[in-house]
């Protein structure tokens, strides 16, 4: 971003920053330009449109210089703002936990799905929570639904809990630290549940990963050999903590779907589960109802 004689406008940034960043391989180069760029003038994205031809000082444009190179080093946008937009909602992120996705917001609408069909207040746990934004999301769209967010990570519970607070939610949506299913000492109310979601860690040891994704904390990616070491266990709990007719819904690798139906026809707990696909056509997450 070399100085001359032409004025740095914020249309002249974004167009800059957007053909740096494609010859760098980063996806979505334009709204990582327009993200990054809110983030320096303290203003919304959508704002920057009604912004073109304002010119930045030369503080924020040391600061905007700063935030491009590091994202060029495939450093998460995400990480360098400090949030992430999930089910239309903002979420505080840092590399101590994993940063959401679009594909994540089909466990929020599958729960979201079943509660409402109960004709009475439900109850939701969220395991491997990390930001909270399945748990905060779920509790954001229904008022009388109960929410338990866990995860082994205790820093990411301090940021679920920052999340949940944000949203208004700290009274909906509890926080807690705890292995996989089980259950914290002061959460009996949570012994059966409506809905089990959880997207745990299902990368395999060994497995390669964008360099973005490098950034992200192991804990939250990597699960032994073939990335089924933490749902396996999971699995093999569900049924103890899931009411009957309730509902587990989990996300996978693009790899793991034949694998995870297999794991949950053999729990003989469930009925057989749907498979669903994201965005991008990729089956990505498995529904599967709690036999009566």
């Amino acid at each position: 971003m070399a100085d001359n004689d032409q004025a740095w406008t914020v249309l002249r940034l974004i167009n800059w920053t957007k053909e740096y960043f494609a010859k760098g391989g980063l996806a979505d180069a334009r709204l990582a330009a327009e993200v990054l760029l809110a983030h320096v003038l303290k203003c919304n994205r959508i704002e920057l449109y009604a912004r073109f031809e304002y010119v930045p000082t030369a503080e924020q444009l040391a600061a905007y210089r700063d935030l491009v190179a590091r994202a060029r080093k495939h450093e998460p946008v995400a990480y360098l703002v400090g949030h992430k937009e999930f089910y239309s909602l903002r979420f505080k992120v840092t590399p101590e936990v994993l940063i959401p996705r679009p594909e994540t917001e089909m466990l929020v609408s599958e729960a979201i799905a079943h509660v409402k069909q109960l004709g009475r207040p439900g109850r939701l746990w969220d395991v491997c929570t990390g930001s909270g934004c399945v748990a905060v999301a779920v509790a954001s769209q229904l008022k009388d639904v109960a929410v338990l967010a866990t995860d082994i990570s205790p820093t990411a519970i301090e940021i679920a809990a920052e999340n949940a607070a944000a949203h208004g939610l700290t009274g909906r949506v509890t926080c807690r630290q705890s292995n996989l299913l089980d259950l914290p000492a002061d959460c009996d109310a949570w012994r059966q549940v409506d809905v089990l979601t959880a997207n745990p860690p299902y990368v395999a040891e060994g497995d390669e990963v964008a360099e973005d994704v490098r950034h992200e904390p192991r804990v939250a990616l990597y699960a032994g050999p073939d990335g089924l070491g933490v749902v396996r266990p999971l699995l093999a709990r569900a049924p103890e903590v899931i009411a009957p007719g309730g509902i587990l819904a989990l996300e996978f690798s693009f790899s793991q779907a034949g694998a995870v139906r297999d794991l949950i026809v053999a729990c003989k707990a469930f009925e057989e589960p749907r498979i669903l696909r994201d965005h991008q056509g990729i089956e990505r997450v498995a529904v599967a109802r709690r036999k009566a």
